[in-house]
C-alpha cells in the first residue's frame, strides 16, 4: 500500500477534500502525509498583493515574500486539518516551494520518493482547465506514480 502520500494544496475546498481522502488512507495504513504548497512569482501585471490576507501583506516587503508567507500559512492550516482528521502529528509534514507549479510537484515526488499524489480536481487557479483543473490534469498526465484526483 502507499505509505508516502503527497497532497498539494492551494487552500481551496477541493484541496481540502483531497486532504481528507489522503488522511483516511494514511490513518488506515499508518502512512505519511506530505502537504505541499507551490507558489510562482507573478509579474506585477498578473498578480496583486490585494488578494492576500491583510496580516501577511503588512509583513511582506515584496510580492515573493508575501506569496511565500501565504503558502506557509496554507500548509500550516492543512497540517492542522490533517491532525484534526486523526492523522498522527509525526506523520504530517509540510513543505513550500517556488516555481512552476506542476514542475515543482513532480520534482517533489521524485525528491521525496512519494508513492501516490492525491490532488483536488480544481483549485483556485485560472479557468484554462475548467473541466479538470490545469494543474491536476498535468500532474495526472505526467506523473510516474498513481495520481488520485478528488
Amino acid at each position: 500500500m502507499f505509505k508516502k502520500i503527497l497532497v498539494p494544496t492551494d487552500g481551496s475546498e477541493q484541496a481540502n477534500k483531497a486532504l481528507k481522502v489522503a488522511c483516511e488512507m494514511a490513518i488506515a495504513i499508518d502512512g505519511q502525509i506530505n502537504i505541499l504548497s507551490v507558489f510562482r512569482h507573478h509579474s506585477f501585471i498578473e498578480g496583486s498583493l490585494s488578494m492576500l490576507p491583510r496580516q501577511i501583506d503588512d509583513k511582506a516587503h515584496n510580492l515573493e515574500d508575501a506569496l511565500g508567507e501565504y503558502s506557509k500559512e496554507l500548509v500550516g492550516e492543512a497540517k492542522e486539518l490533517a491532525i484534526s482528521f486523526g492523522v498522527k502529528k509525526e506523520n504530517v509534514k509540510g513543505f513550500v516551494r517556488i516555481g512552476p507549479i506542476t514542475k515543482e510537484i513532480l520534482e517533489f515526488v521524485k525528491d521525496k520518493d512519494i508513492e501516490i499524489v492525491i490532488i483536488g480536481k480544481q483549485g483556485k487557479g485560472d479557468l484554462s482547465g475548467y473541466l479538470l483543473g490545469g494543474v491536476s490534469h498535468k500532474v495526472a498526465g505526467l506523473a510516474d506514480i498513481p495520481v488520485l484526483v478528488v
